[in-house]
């Protein structure tokens, strides 16, 4: 489908642009938009349409549908993408934000998962020492700010699930780590353990990979057998024993109803049990093309409800770390504004710091707003979904306004009207 670059927005996938490649801005013949500063390249090097691939990416949005365009979410986040003279220093200082750091660490990852792949669907060896680097660059990149990497990897087409996926696991686990007290040798051996924990499924034929419906009883057999799969493809050279305890056994319950063998909780590892809270969260808040993604926090209510599925105290370490509202997740306030969480709050879990960014009455978008929930006195009243205020333009939305400069919001001490 060939569209105006205009109407570019993050999430699709770029086949061909107007000019061919040596007129793109990248260095990429074909690419997801990953962010609001991706569009932004391809306008400021004077492209005038692109070729796009609907099956891979986000498609052109549908206007009648749509409350709040991205086009208007790019306006809102302009400060993040666009550098003026008369900056602030603060605002200067930040050019590289962590998001931008963030796509860097995606952009090295890609290259070494997808040999890593390659390497598992011809049966040779895995050099687990050649992820090295990237368990370094995920571990500083999680430990500087996990949400940056993790809303990255949110802007994955169907193509790129699995390997996406297992590097959000790895991040995943590597925070979770050092949100337990791990040492860090432990936490990065675990972070290389959730970039090769679906390595076994690139012994699953790729139609029953890509399966866009349910599995047959048949399928669903076949693709169970990936964690003894992996495992085999583990064993032998240095690769650490936690690495194939967590391939082998991150499907694995705690109350027996797992697979590959049925384990429960007492002959589970800490590993494989932390394995199977990092991999589900991230599942399901992944968009698939057989189920929506789940919200954050409507993802962490469900988990808590499927009793026996999970180490109880690990998921409410979980929660705890990644918090009752976590980073992302859209909110509504008492003004009834929708804010995205920063982050976690000082003291209180229930009252993180937000950015408010849309007015529910009126149905207006608002200049970015800092909102101290406590201070403010204006609370979180409840998870919203962003699919249901924004249709599909939500995902790049959400990393547009995550990327807005923090210096450029309005920081504000008391409720509006109060």
């Amino acid at each position: 489908m060939t569209i105006k670059t205009s109407a570019a927005r993050p999430g699709m996938y770029v086949h061909a642009v107007e000019g061919g490649w040596m007129a793109s801005p990248f260095w990429r013949k074909h690419l997801v938009l990953a962010s609001a500063r991706d569009v932004a390249k391809l306008v400021e090097a004077g492209i005038g349409e692109i070729v796009i691939d609907t099956d891979k990416g986000v498609g052109p949005l549908a206007p009648a549908s749509e409350r709040l365009s991205v086009a208007a979410a790019l306006e809102i986040a302009a400060p993040a993408v666009t550098a003026t003279p008369n900056a602030p220093p603060r605002a200067r200082r930040r050019a590289v934000s962590e998001l931008d750091r963030a796509r860097e660490v995606v952009e090295q990852s890609r290259a070494a998962m997808l040999r890593m792949f390659a390497d598992a669907r011809m049966g040779h060896a895995i050099d687990h020492g050649a992820l090295a680097p990237l368990v370094d660059s995920i571990t500083e990149s999680v430990a500087r700010d996990q949400r940056a990497l993790l809303t990255v990897t949110r802007l994955r087409s169907k193509d790129e699930y699995t390997w996406l996926h297992s590097v959000a696991v790895g991040a995943l686990l590597i925070g979770f780590a050092r949100h337990l007290g791990l040492p860090q040798d432990e936490a990065s051996d675990l972070g290389l353990a959730g970039l090769l924990h679906d390595i076994g499924k690139m012994a699953v034929p790729s139609a029953v990979l890509e399966k866009s419906g349910r599995l047959d009883p048949a399928e669903l057999a076949v693709v169970r057998h990936h964690p003894e799969k992996g495992h085999a493809l583990l064993l032998g050279g240095d690769v650490p024993d936690v690495v194939r305890d967590v391939c082998l056994h991150h499907h694995e319950r705690v109350d027996g109803r797992g697979y590959p063998f049925g384990l429960t909780g007492d002959r589970l590892s800490l590993a494989a049990r932390m394995s199977a809270v990092c991999d589900v969260y991230d599942a399901v808040t992944s968009q698939r093309p057989y189920k929506r993604p789940w919200a954050p926090g409507e993802a962490l209510a469900r988990m808590q409800s499927w009793h026996g599925h999970f180490d109880p105290e690990l998921l409410a370490a979980f929660i705890d770390h990644i918090g009752i509202h976590p980073p992302g997740a859209l909110v509504r306030l008492r003004s009834n504004r929708l804010a995205l969480v920063l982050g976690a709050g000082a003291d209180d879990p229930t009252a993180p710091p937000v950015r408010a960014f849309f007015d529910i009455p009126t149905q207006a978008r608002l200049p970015l707003t800092e909102v101290n929930t406590d201070a403010a006195g204006d609370p979180i009243l409840g998870s919203e979904r962003g699919a249901y205020w924004f249709g599909v333009s939500w995902e790049g939305m959400r990393a547009a306004l995550l990327a807005a400069n923090r210096d450029d919001a309005t920081p504000v001490a008391r409720a509006v009207g109060a």
